[in-house]
């Protein structure tokens, strides 16, 4: 391998990349651990119940991670050039959309009274899209086929298909990092595992807070990889 003086940024790169993925690892199982172990330990335990019910820390942390993947995700779309500006932009919406979702856009917070019409309609009497009837029943699904596209299809065929990369770049579809690929599946582990097993309905919900406050977080590393001068996960030397 020879390294010239126009590669050594790369070398630099790839060095970072590494610390910023071991720290993103590091982060990522400090929090699954902690938060299974609340849950271990607020088992029937009313005290500790709260951090994983509505409007508790979980949710509104998890809102807080999609409002700053919006913002990031915002400003990729004012810096980025097309077509990748135009995905940011989606991206953005998008995740502003589901912060907004997640904490049903601050009703319980600002004391906003579910519309008469709205209540008729929504299984949860909240002020909300997703949990109208005949959205609520297909949201999951709609929500993991999305997941599955743009978390594991495109990053695994990126990596593997010089020919899917190319297309992926010509339409600057942007690739989610691979270095965050096994947060998005322990995300799902903890929304399938409990259904498998047949849990109460407790634990059910407790669970899947905890797994979608884990997806809610791996949309910052997909933001930036995507939004700013922080493509770590693509440097490479040369060889």
């Amino acid at each position: 391998m020879t390294v010239h003086n126009a590669s050594q940024p790369k070398l630099h790169q790839k060095s970072d990349s590494r610390k910023y993925n071991i720290w993103l690892n590091f982060l990522v199982t400090l929090l699954a651990t902690n938060l299974f172990s609340i849950f271990i330990a607020g088992h029937n335990n009313t005290n500790l119940n709260f951090i994983f019910m509505e409007d508790g820390p979980l949710e509104n942390l998890s809102a807080v991670f999609y409002f700053s993947a919006a913002a990031i995700f915002a400003f990729g779309f004012k810096n980025k050039p097309a077509p990748l500006r135009f995905w940011c932009l989606f991206f953005a919406v998008l995740m502003f959309l589901v912060g907004g979702e997640e904490i049903s856009w601050g009703q319980r917070i600002f004391g906003i009274v579910t519309p008469e019409s709205l209540n008729a309609v929504n299984v949860q009497n909240e002020f909300n899209i997703h949990n109208i009837d005949g959205i609520h029943q297909y949201v999951r699904t709609v929500g993991v086929a999305f997941v599955g596209l743009f978390c594991f299809l495109i990053p695994i065929s990126n990596r593997l298909s010089q020919k899917m990369s190319r297309i992926y770049t010509q339409l600057g579809v942007p690739v989610f990092p691979l270095s965050a690929v096994w947060l998005v599946a322990l995300s799902i582990i903890f929304m399938i595992v409990p259904r498998v097993l047949s849990l109460g309905m407790l634990e059910l919900f407790m669970l899947d807070e905890i797994g979608e406050f884990l997806l809610s977080f791996a949309w910052i590393p997909f933001a930036l990889n995507n939004s700013l001068e922080f493509n770590l996960s693509q440097a490479k030397y040369d060889f």
